[in-house]
């Protein structure tokens, strides 16, 4: 076959692969479609994604306006965009072009947007393990990619409709720019005095610097990829001095790459006031800036000194002095190292946010499995090639993934970036076991018998090979039983449930409207909340849902905006304390006052905790095994996370009570005190008996469960039950609205029966202040379908209540 028969035949085979690879890499990640896809409903994965449809909503209506300011969530202030819209964009385009026009066909089609992009990582991996090491090294990177690692395969897959794809899409389509203009530059030295060499270096930065513009236009945090790009100009501007080689090329593509998006955001109107590189803002200019200086810096001090190591490596001495003063003294050194800190740093919320949370052995392994053990040899394969010839592409690639390492350490976020280096180190290892070691074992075993005498079999080559080969086939074999098995079983258990779904249907559908148009672009400096509008509580798990289904404004939400207000009202124990923010109604789930209590807790105080709610203690299970139990204090039922969702609002005064006794000296190596004894009594006989319990522990009385109280808990006056998604107190949704409250003078007790929309009735009870009962709940123009059974009783008095004294706050006769 001719050579050039023989490279198309080569040319189609890759793009076969290639197309193959791309076909997997979508249909794996279409498995959950059978889960997710319930007629014309499209259910999504993760909280984000539903916000995410909200911006695709409106840049569909608006093509290709982007909304950079947000009333319709953060309440009542509304709340600025922080990221790019490149990936919504992308996303209403598609919907666009698909004819996707209504809500479900809009959620259906944003649906497949990410395997599609996943997809299109692919030839991007394979041209950027080309570049670094040939096209088998390319091929093997390939095929890798479209199953490693869990962690991008989940943020890739049907239903995850999120940034995190086009994150590692566009950052890996930068690193190919980049070291393709390198790798040029390299074999194709640049002078600036003869500009011919000058042309089609700056055409492939060019490249790069647009490549870079994408990914910042998807999210600020593409500023990583320029840190890594700098981290690499010193290694690489020492290499080059010290070789001999021009610092002119580097210079170029740094220059050239760089100038781009620092000339870009100024113009471009999406930077905010202030400095970080978190945001769009004037910091990231000045970074970019400064990484064109330095390359500049390096490059003068190398030709200054031009042959002379020992001066070259005094001055290098000199500026590292330098770097630290400038980073530790100057205000825009400080804006770096807090940016370098947000990094590779750890504060509170890593404790709060899963995603940025440590990166620990488990999940490692989870995530990448035996492909672990692949990375440092892939460093070690590349740090042999870099010793022998000076390649930039290969430093670069060296550089890259220690530093995307070293950041997924430290927050397993970038994990999804990690995958991309992750397959790019495997398949370095097995092309240089396929190139180097296999092909000698095979001429061992083809030689003369009387040959082989002569010689030992390359047992370390075949070792290589061997151990090269089995990881490969391991880490396709673990990472795609570890996919497939969250794509069948773990997607189903992030789908919205049918409760919240069924709650926030029937609220778009039964209350007023906010007064702002879901649809509009709105500018922050132009809008004001109109009179109508209103805030809705709830936990910020819940705020995108209550954004994108329900189409009302809640005051938090999962980029945890006004969380302090939302965790300060659903711990508050009085009404008086109760700040709703604005809120003209809460909705409440069974997470928030059991299992998901202690997250509110933290939110509010990490030092304190669940610590003025509950008492854990341990529980002897059989032998020397204990069980750690949360006993509820008095405060846990006075909160109103707890009287809203458990106890209805009503007031309760339980029959029993939990009296315990436990030992105070904590069980060695668990830190918990043991419960030594628990009996249920009536409230007051509880309370004598710890009053006068003289043990050598301590003794105290609990609620028995979340929905009996230790003691009395009075009413809430100013909050009624609309709607409860289900009868089941274990999966219920409920939706209350605030109101005025009609005052009613009177003593004792008033009471009304209520029967709500599932069907299930209990009785509001509420005990008379001050002479006067406000009552929430009106037994006549009632507009919701939970509804009083007849009038308020007082003895044999039964009272009307009408709606508008309900909402107005009258005062009845």
């Amino acid at each position: 076959m001719a050579p050039a028969a023989r490279k198309d035949h080569k040319t189609a085979l890759t793009a076969a692969a290639l197309l193959v690879f791309m076909i997997v890499a979508v249909l794996l990640r279409a498995i959950p479609h059978a889960a997710l896809v319930d007629g014309s409903f499209t259910s999504l994965i993760g909280a984000d994604a539903w916000y995410n449809l909200r911006q695709v909503e409106v840049i569909a209506a608006n093509y290709p306006g982007y909304a950079w300011f947000d009333p319709m969530t953060a309440y009542p202030t509304g709340k600025e965009v922080a990221w790019g819209p490149l990936f919504p964009l992308i996303t209403a385009t598609l919907c666009i072009i698909a004819g996707a026009a209504a809500r479900p066909e809009i959620v259906y089609v944003a649906a497949w947007v990410p395997p599609l992009l996943a997809a299109a990582v692919v030839p991007v991996v394979y041209l950027t393990g080309k570049t670094i090491a040939g096209r088998k090294t390319g091929l093997v990177a390939a095929g890798l990619i479209t199953i490693v690692s869990a962690s991008f395969f989940a943020r890739s897959i049907f239903g995850f409709v999120d940034h995190h794809v086009a994150e590692t899409l566009f950052s890996t389509l930068f690193c190919l720019a980049y070291i393709a203009a390198l790798a040029y530059a390299a074999r194709h030295p640049v002078s600036f005095r003869d500009t011919k060499t000058i042309l089609p270096v700056a055409l492939l930065a060019l490249g790069a610097g647009v490549a870079y513009l994408l990914g910042l236009l998807v999210m600020p945090t593409i500023i990583l990829f320029a840190l890594i790009a700098g981290v690499f100009t010193v290694i690489q501007a020492v290499r080059n001095h010290l070789d001999g080689t021009g610092p002119e090329g580097l210079l170029l593509v740094n220059a050239v790459t760089f100038a781009l998006p620092t000339i870009f955001l100024p113009i471009s109107g999406f930077m905010v006031e202030g400095m970080s590189l978190s945001l769009y803002s004037v910091a990231h200019v000045y970074a970019y800036l400064l990484l064109i200086a330095a390359t500049a810096l390096f490059a003068g001090i190398s030709l200054a000194l031009k042959g002379k190591q020992n001066e070259y490596l005094g001055a290098l001495a000199a500026l590292a002095v330098a770097g630290v003063a400038f980073l530790t003294l100057t205000d825009i050194g400080k804006v770096m190292m807090s940016g370098l800190t947000a990094f590779f740093g750890r504060g509170m919320t890593a404790t709060a946010i899963r995603e940025m949370a440590p990166w620990d052995p488990g999940l490692a392994w989870q995530s990448f499995n035996v492909g672990l053990l692949l990375i440092p040899a892939g460093l070690a394969v590349l740090a042999l090639r870099l010793r022998r010839e000076n390649r930039p592409e290969v430093l670069f690639t060296i550089v890259w993934s220690v530093i995307i390492l070293f950041a997924t350490i430290q927050h397993l976020r970038f994990e999804y970036y990690l995958a991309v280096n992750l397959a790019l180190l495997a398949a370095v290892v097995v092309a240089w076991a396929l190139d180097y070691g296999l092909p000698k074992t095979i001429a061992f075993f083809r030689e003369p018998e009387s040959k082989k005498k002569k010689k030992t079999l390359p047992a370390a080559e075949v070792a290589a090979v061997g151990i090269a080969v089995l990881l490969a086939v391991a880490l396709v074999g673990a990472s795609a039983s570890e996919n497939i098995g969250y794509a069948q079983n773990g997607v189903p258990r992030t789908m919205l449930a049918d409760d919240w779904r069924d709650a926030l249907e029937w609220m778009g559908d039964n209350t007023p409207g906010p007064g702002v148009d879901y649809y509009a672009i709105y500018e922050k400096n132009t809008f004001t909340q109109p009179e109508e509008a209103y805030g809705v509580m709830s936990w910020w798990d819940y705020g995108h849902w209550i954004t994108f289904i329900a189409q009302r404004i809640p005051v938090t939400n999962p980029f945890q905006d006004n969380v302090r207000s939302a965790s300060g009202f659903f711990l508050a124990t009085s009404e008086e304390k109760a700040d709703a923010a604005g809120s003209r109604y809460v909705v409440i789930d069974s997470k928030m006052a059991d299992e998901g209590f202690p997250a509110i807790a933290y939110w509010h105080d990490a030092a304190t905790g669940t610590t003025p709610y509950a008492t854990p203690l341990l529980v002897a299970v059989g032998g020397d095994t204990y069980r750690i139990e949360p006993f509820y204090r008095e405060d846990f039922y006075k909160t109103m996370a707890v009287r809203l969702q458990a106890l209805d609002g009503t007031l309760v005064e339980p029959e029993k009570a939990l009296y315990i006794e436990y030992d105070t000296r904590s069980v060695p190596e668990t830190g918990y005190p043991l419960l030594t004894g628990s009996k249920e009594m009536s409230p007051a006989e509880a309370q004598a008996a710890a009053d006068a319990y003289k043990g050598s522990g301590k003794a105290a009385v609990f609620g028995i469960d979340t929905a009996s109280p230790a003691g009395t808990v009075p009413a809430l006056r100013h909050y009624r039950l609309v709607y409860e998604s289900s009868p089941d107190p274990a999966t219920s949704v409920k939706i209350f609205e605030h109101v005025e409250g009609a005052a009613i003078p009177g003593e004792g007790v008033i009471e009304v029966t209520v029967a709500t929309n599932t069907g299930r009735e209990f009785v509001y009870r509420q005990a008379s202040e001050n002479g006067t009962f406000v009552v929430p709940y009106s037994t006549t123009g009632n507009p919701y379908d939970v509804k009083t059974v007849g009038g308020y009783r007082i003895g044999n008095e039964e009272i009307t209540v009408t709606e508008e004294a309900v909402t107005g706050g009258a005062q009845l006769p």
